[in-house]
């Protein structure tokens, strides 16, 4: 391992996270999934994807990695597309700041539990609503998905979904 990993990466929760709050810590490991991608749309895809979750900062957060495999319809080459969470825990409003990130995009999130779900929100560049959701959440399995609200709340469209999420055994 490098230095730089050694002083990311945490093996246990910090005590700052009390056990009702933290949320993220079913997901540590590697995860498989079907990405189902642009849903309704010309470019509408299902593709296969990796997504590894870690405690980090002395397990005071969580981060994860997502990798996804698609074929470029123009040149049928295979293409990756990567990104990176960063939930951080508050103790103060006892809740997570979420910061993601991949190529060409950056946003700014807020997750809550919602009965067995748990919810991330924010208003996207574009004014519309968004909302990140982890359900149907067990040991070995989830699912994930992408909804948008263009009408303040009043209806929402899923754009991208996580299904058949299953944990890689070792």
């Amino acid at each position: 391992m490098n230095i730089f990993a050694d002083t990311l990466i945490s093996e246990t929760k910090h005590d700052i996270i009390p056990d009702e709050y933290d949320y993220f810590g079913a997901f540590i490991g590697e995860w498989n999934f079907k990405w189902h991608d642009n849903i309704g749309t010309k470019y509408e895809s299902i593709n296969e994807g990796k997504w590894t979750f870690s405690r980090i900062l002395e397990g005071r957060a969580v981060q994860d990695t997502f990798i996804t495999s698609k074929k470029n319809p123009q040149t049928n080459e295979i293409e990756r597309e990567y990104g990176t969470t960063i939930r951080i825990y508050n103790p103060g409003k006892k809740n997570w700041d979420v910061f993601y990130g991949c190529t060409g995009e950056a946003i700014q999130l807020v997750a809550e539990k919602e009965n067995d779900q748990i919810v991330l929100t924010c208003v996207t560049p574009i004014g519309s609503l968004m909302k990140w959701i982890f359900f149907d959440i067990e040991k070995d399995t989830f699912k994930w998905k992408n909804s948008q609200s263009t009408d303040n709340g009043k209806t929402w469209v899923i754009k991208a979904q996580v299904e058949d999420a299953h944990r890689v055994l070792k």
